[in-house]
């Protein structure tokens, strides 16, 4: 028999997380489990030679605002959630998507983490990665991937399967 208490799902406000956040929701309502809603910030890279001293404060003052906007965000998908189920968990971490994931699936601990996927293939998987990918192959517990549906509606349309 399955059970599943604490069932993490990564989101980052796209179309493809959403639905993955469905299944996540239909999920956590069905075994009882608590939902834990993660947001990975992933400060932009900019180079401190480039940028002169004075403009420095800006653009960490920038980083702030978008991180603060970021957690706006995630709090408010947790309070969009919580008449479908009242246990949820917003979380915000900063760093690499793939291994905030896997270090918050460690920490909870999750007993299943769902993860919406983008449909990349070809030059841009190799170039962008795939984060669900990387998840996949590292991850000590099981990893619910939701493929976008749009994505595999227009497969189906050009007959490629």
């Amino acid at each position: 028999m399955i059970s599943l208490h604490r069932i993490l799902v990564a989101t980052d406000f796209s179309d493809f997380s959403k639905e993955a956040l469905a299944y996540a929701v239909y999920l956590a309502r069905g075994f009882g489990a608590d939902l834990y809603l993660l947001h990975v910030f992933e400060p932009p890279f900019f180079s401190r030679t480039g940028v002169s001293p004075s403009v420095r404060p800006e653009v960490h003052q920038w980083i702030q605002e978008m991180k603060e906007e970021d957690s706006r965000e995630l709090n408010l998908a947790a309070s969009e959630i919580r008449h479908q189920i009242a246990k949820v968990h917003p979380i915000l971490k900063e760093g690499e998507p793939f291994l905030e994931i896997l270090k918050a699936a460690g920490e909870i601990p999750a007993d299943l983490i769902v993860l919406g996927t983008h449909g990349r293939t070809g030059l841009a998987h190799v170039l962008m990665g795939s984060v669900a990918e990387r998840v996949v192959r590292k991850s000590s517990c099981p990893v619910f991937t939701v493929r976008p549906k749009a994505f595999a509606v227009a497969k189906e349309s050009q007959g490629q399967k």
